[in-house]
């Protein structure tokens, strides 16, 4: 009988399964930004790239960019590409800070990248944007990176040689690290207070200076953010490797490590159908 009972339970959970892959899809998107993506050079695209371009909702700049839509188009060939970006509209709030991301991988690594910000749906019927795409400086640092160093949203991981990276206090957003598109600027939070500082690239190197921070004691979370602080000032180098970042100090040793994140619609598989414009 105890046999039964449990082939018995493997059949009611598979049905349960099979139902539950039938259930109805959500809503079909209501509204598409649309548009064309093109090259600021004549390319010649190797086979095996994919172009990929998403919807982004950046309003929150202490929070992951949130991701409303995706395309993708498998060897794409070279530019120009037809943009189709179709949302929700219940998704975007007046108000927000919408912007078109872009780019061209090649095995994975970032190829082209949208250096310049493409904003979107200023106004709701604001729906049609033309993004352009540069070729990612050719970088040892950065020669196997699957995003941008800019404009990524950076969770620290791991203090290296430190303190385990402590949970944020009530009401901070998690200890990060954001560098802007405008020259120079950079935020982001060490789980206690929020800070913002300049920095300032060349090449590989890379260093942080004009700390400013709040200063709010936390006695609930956020007590890995001195040492954070303190190791993002000593930054005199950086690494890139698929979507990690590594911080290095002045005798090239790792100092800080980073994930880049995103909340949203989930990138799409390699086995899943081109998006292409219809």
């Amino acid at each position: 009988m105890g046999g039964r009972a449990a082939a018995s339970a493997l059949v009611l959970a598979a049905l349960a399964a099979l139902l539950a892959g039938c259930a109805a899809p959500g809503p079909a998107p209501d509204a598409v930004v649309t548009g064309t993506v093109l090259a600021r050079e004549r390319l010649v695209v190797p086979p095996g790239a994919v172009f990929e371009a998403a919807l982004v909702d950046a309003t929150q700049p202490a929070a992951p960019p949130v991701v409303l839509a995706r395309q993708r188009v498998a060897d794409p060939g070279p530019p120009p590409y037809p943009l189709r970006l179709p949302y929700h509209q219940a998704r975007v709030a007046p108000g927000g800070r919408y912007e078109v991301r872009a780019g061209v991988w090649l095995q994975g690594r970032l190829w082209l990248e949208t250096p310049d910000t493409h904003p979107v749906l200023v106004q709701p019927d604001f729906r049609h944007v033309d993004v352009f795409l540069a070729r990612v400086p050719e970088l040892a640092a950065t020669a196997a990176a699957a995003v941008p160093l800019r404009r990524t949203w950076w969770r620290l991981v791991e203090l290296v040689d430190g303190p385990p990276v402590a949970p944020p206090a009530a009401g901070a957003p998690p200890a990060h690290l954001l560098l802007g598109r405008d020259p120079g600027r950079a935020a982001g939070s060490g789980g206690c207070n929020r800070f913002a500082l300049q920095f300032v690239q060349d090449g590989a190197r890379l260093r942080f200076q004009g700390l400013q921070s709040g200063l709010r004691l936390c006695l609930d979370g956020g007590t890995s953010e001195l040492a954070y602080l303190e190791r993002l000032l000593a930054t005199a180098a950086f690494f890139q490797e698929g979507r990690q970042l590594e911080l290095r100090g002045a005798d090239g040793r790792a100092l800080l490590r980073f994930v880049a994140e995103e909340w949203g619609e989930p990138p799409i598989a390699d086995d899943d159908p081109p998006m292409l414009p219809q």
